[in-house]
């Protein structure tokens, strides 16, 4: 198993984000939420209209502890989510298999999306962990609010999550801790 970090270069970022555009608002928009929310991959994906339609937060309830968790979405956010419903039911899932369908994209079809873009752009540690790696790291340097991220990502110490966020050493970290 590979370790996959989070992407620090804001370029490189908006070059993916770019790329992902093209091939197609679905993709563009999973990487857009999961970067700027935290969100994990497998919460995204499960996603209805009903969640975000009209919303400044996303609230879930987490899959792994069934932990209530609400997730701030910004106004650039809100208003690209706005535009990619537009003329969806409520119920409907944001990123289906296929239109209409009842059943969500996969994390292996969303994984399979993101690294073949990120592999175009010479990103070989890239994974559906990246996305909320590179939320976490972001959100670090600019508030460094450790408190928050270690709650956000359910992590039982502040080293845990520096670690995580790839701003701490991971040469003392166990296989355990990239599974948090």
């Amino acid at each position: 198993m590979e370790l996959v970090q989070p992407i620090k270069d804001m370029n490189l970022i908006n070059k993916l984000k770019e790329d992902l555009f093209k091939k197609g608002q679905k993709d563009y928009l999973l990487f857009d939420i999961a970067i700027n929310t935290g969100l994990k991959l497998i919460d995204i994906i499960n996603l209805t209209v009903w969640d975000v339609k009209n919303k400044s937060q996303i609230a879930i309830k987490e899959g792994k502890t069934n932990k209530p968790l609400n997730y701030k979405i910004s106004l650039e956010i809100q208003d690209e989510i706005e535009k990619f419903i537009l003329g969806m039911s409520a119920g409907e899932l944001l990123f289906p298999l296929k239109k209409g369908g009842k059943k969500p994209i996969t994390t292996k079809q969303a994984y399979k999306s993101l690294n073949e873009t990120g592999k175009k752009l010479g990103l070989d540690d890239i994974g559906t962990h990246t996305l909320r790696k590179t939320f976490g790291y972001h959100h670090y340097k600019k508030y460094e609010d450790i408190a928050l991220l270690q709650n956000i990502f359910n992590h039982s110490t502040p080293d845990m999550t520096l670690r995580y966020i790839g701003v701490a050493d991971i040469e003392d970290m166990t296989i355990e801790d990239f599974f948090q």
